[in-house]
This record gives C-alpha cells, structure tokens and sequence, in this order.
C-alpha cells in the first residue's frame, strides 16, 4: 500500500462526505487506503461514511480526544508507506495525491509536506511557517507579518511581491489540514503528541522531525481547498463561547509548545508579549464606542485571562 489517508471527524457529516468524494474521484492515483476517524459525533457522521463509503476503514471513537489522538488512532492501523492527515473539510484536486506521492519519491530527504491551501474561490490561505518565538510572536500580533508579506516569511507565492517562480522549498512547519508524513519518521519520532488536544501538535511534529534529520517541504504547486481558512473567533456581535473556547483551546497548546520545546524562560517571554499587547489592545478599545471595537475588546480581555490563569496553572 502506497498511502494511507486518514480524515478525524467530530460532527463534520457533510462536508466529511464531499471531502471523500473528492479523494474517490482520483483519476491518476488509486494506491491508497482511506481510514476514518470519528472521534464521538452526534450527527450521524460515523452512519453516513459506513453506508456510503464501504471501502472506508472506520473507527468509531468513544469520545473526542482531539486531533491528534485521533489520528494517532488512524495510524496506528495505517498501511501506507506514506501517511495523509487530511481535515474533514479539505478537498483534494483530480492530480492531488498523484503529486504528492511522486515528490514524496523523488525526494528522500524530506519526511513531511504540506501544500498550498486556498479558499473556494481560489484565493490563497498562509500555507507554512518558521517555527514560532517571541520574537515571531510580536510580528504577528502586531500584523507585521500579514502586512509586510513575502515569499521567505509568508510563505505565499500568491501574494508576496517576488520574481521568483513558485516552487517547493524547505520551511518550519505547515499545517495539518494537508500534512504528508513518509512511514520512515513515525518508525523514528514516533507519532502526534495528544497533550496538544488541538493547535500546535503540526508545529510540534515538525520540529520533531526537523531535530532528526529530516526535511519539512512547502509545495505551493499543489492547491488543496480549505474551508475553514481564516474564519473569525467572533460573531458580528460578540465574542461566542465557540470563540472563548477555540482560544482557550490555542493558549494552552501554544504555551505547551513553548514549554516543551524551548523552557520556561522562553515560554514567559512569549507570554509578556501577549500581555502586553492584548492590554494595549484592550485599553485602545475601551475608549472607542462600535460594534467592532466592543468585540476586539471582548476577544483581548479574554485573552488576557486565558494566558494568565495558563501561567498561574504552569508556575504553581
């Protein structure tokens, strides 16, 4: 077996059910394994990939346990040589996976490739990143990186002012939403770690990766669409628990990652800058009056909160 494409799954029925379609429909590339993960959804997900895809190989998981104790699971069943964690609501293109195998081939060196996400209408989402620090950190809170976007620090050959021709190239991480693993780095590094429940365990496998040698490969060639792409932690109205809990969700794994892999000093860095910003952001909203104002407000105050009791629970 070439490749094993392994989709986790929590109340994602519909657009889980285009999202094999479109691997299904691979004209150019037939040696794969598709294996479902569904980590405890209440909306029938499980039943409908069971009835309409029996070529599936389907765990039903008991709970959810995040995304990388769900794919944990699809790998450990994997056959592939190679392994796809593709999101639920990623759709691949006819030449998709065909791409991806034969770089894969091509290049020995490189252990993980990630490709180029887009939106449904084609326009481009950030596809890869340098591994985060404080200092990286500052530059996106302040919107520096979006702003001042190239092809070395953005990663984006759509937007970024460049002569250069798009072609793949080493980065620090890409997303797990189209994340291409060779069987020989879990054999070495082992698989995702599942203290991250969501957010950060990509980065961290990366780094894994990175520190044994192999290549992480961005290949802007390939377009994958997303469709979560850069949706809002907030509604036009107000901060939602959706919202409170996503990032809750993102300052512990970030400040996990930090931990782990650089110390506590490091760890501490970054969450001053976070603090620091988030009340200069808090205190610049507090004196304007609209609807949007009152939402950056919302969103940095609970933030601020988020990163303290995160720091209290690490120190103590």
């Amino acid at each position: 077996m070439k490749l094993s494409i392994i989709l986790v799954s929590y109340n994602t029925r519909d657009i889980l059910k285009n999202a094999l379609m479109k691997v299904y429909a691979q004209s150019q590339f037939q040696d794969f394994e598709v294996i479902v993960v569904d980590n405890d959804s209440h909306d029938g997900s499980a039943d409908m990939v069971a009835e309409t895809f029996p070529r599936v190989k389907l765990v039903r998981h008991d709970q959810n346990g995040g995304f990388a104790a769900g794919n944990n699971l699809g790998i450990a069943i994997a056959q592939g040589e190679y392994i796809l964690l593709l999101n639920s609501d990623a759709y691949v293109f006819d030449d998709s996976l065909a791409e991806t195998v034969s770089y894969m081939d091509r290049h020995q060196e490189t252990g993980i490739m990630g490709a180029q996400l887009v939106c449904e209408d084609g326009s481009p989402q950030p596809s890869a990143r340098p591994f985060p620090t404080p200092w990286q950190k500052l530059r996106v809170l302040s919107g520096f990186e979006s702003r001042h976007a190239s092809y070395e620090t953005y990663y984006d050959y759509y937007t970024a002012k460049t002569d250069e021709d798009p072609e793949p190239r080493k980065v620090g991480w890409v997303p797990g939403t189209y994340f291409m693993i060779r069987r020989q780095v879990i054999d070495q590094i082992g698989v995702l770690d599942e203290r991250f429940f969501m957010y950060y365990e990509e980065v961290d496998y990366c780094l894994r990766a990175t520190r044994a040698g192999w290549n992480i490969v961005f290949n802007p060639t390939i377009p994958i669409i997303h469709l979560g792409g850069q949706s809002s932690l907030a509604t036009q109205k107000e901060v939602s628990r959706t919202g409170r809990q996503l990032i809750d969700i993102r300052v512990n794994s970030e400040y996990d990652y930090y931990r782990k892999n650089a110390g506590t000093l490091v760890m501490l860095s970054a969450a001053g800058i976070e603090l620091a910003w988030k009340s200069m952001v808090w205190m610049k909203n507090r004196l304007l009056r609209n609807p949007q104002a009152k939402i950056k407000r919302e969103e940095s105050q609970m933030a601020l909160g988020l990163v303290w009791r995160k720091l209290v629970h690490e120190l103590t």
